[in-house]
């Protein structure tokens, strides 16, 4: 920071790139209404400089200005039209904003320019909040034919049909998910729940102990394991189990 600070003693406060870096380091450290307004600075500077725009875009999200972050990207925009980043930064701003057929149309717009894993899982996360469980499993599958061992990807395909009562499938993508990532809790607590639902209590808290070494304050999770000890007549660690789970609720 020494090194930038002198940069723009030198400069008058006009160098761009100190600015910019300087913007970085601040929203890094938690500072982002400091950082929107360097961005804004830099802007000033080279108002054509999409990378700028793109920050102050950024900064404008993560404080939650959502609208006035798209304001920043429709800018951006006429500079750079087929940035897909900026296309999936829209997406997210109209996802928040509760404006869906938006964000469809620019996480779409977005994969038309340039596939990302991120792009599809935001994607499908729409109509997943829409209750379109359907485009969202297209989604994800169309996804998987370019990243096939992407756990996440998988995980929440098992968890979608979880949702649609399709155990078996679910099951099947989920355990490839754990052949990829053995030790994802969200996976482990969405297998055990379909081992739990077989009333195989024991297998199922076996799958629960892994995941409470990784997640040991989820809700879920003890909701869970005290099901399991429910089932198994243990009604005394069931109960501990409810009460643990209430606690972290």
């Amino acid at each position: 920071m020494e090194v930038i600070e002198e940069q723009l003693r030198d400069s008058n406060g006009m160098c761009e790139y100190a600015i910019y870096v300087k913007a970085l380091i601040k929203r890094q450290e938690g500072q982002v209404q400091e950082s929107l307004q360097l961005f804004q600075a830099a802007t000033c500077i080279s108002p054509l400089n999409v990378y700028n725009l793109k920050q102050m875009g950024r900064s404008l999200y993560l404080l939650g200005k959502h609208r006035g972050a798209i304001e920043v990207y429709d800018e951006a925009q006429k500079i750079s039209p087929d940035d897909w980043e900026i296309w999936h930064n829209k997406g997210l701003c109209y996802m928040y904003l509760r404006q869906y057929d938006s964000s469809i149309d620019c996480f779409t717009k977005a994969n038309q320019i340039q596939r990302h894993d991120v792009t599809f899982m935001q994607l499908g996360k729409v109509h997943a909040l829409q209750e379109d469980y359907k485009s969202a499993i297209d989604v994800y599958t169309e996804a998987l034919e370019f990243s096939p061992e992407h756990a996440e990807l998988l995980t929440t395909l098992g968890i979608l049909y979880l949702r649609m009562g399709e155990n078996f499938k679910a099951f099947d993508y989920l355990g490839n998910a754990l052949t990829h990532d053995p030790k994802n809790a969200k996976t482990i607590l969405a297998a055990g729940s379909i081992i739990q639902d077989h009333s195989d209590m024991d297998v199922a808290l076996i799958k629960y102990r892994v995941a409470a070494v990784h997640t040991p304050n989820s809700a879920q999770l003890w909701n869970n394991i005290g099901m399991c000890f429910f089932g198994k007549t243990k009604y005394v660690a069931a109960i501990a189990c409810a009460c643990l789970s209430a606690l972290r609720d």
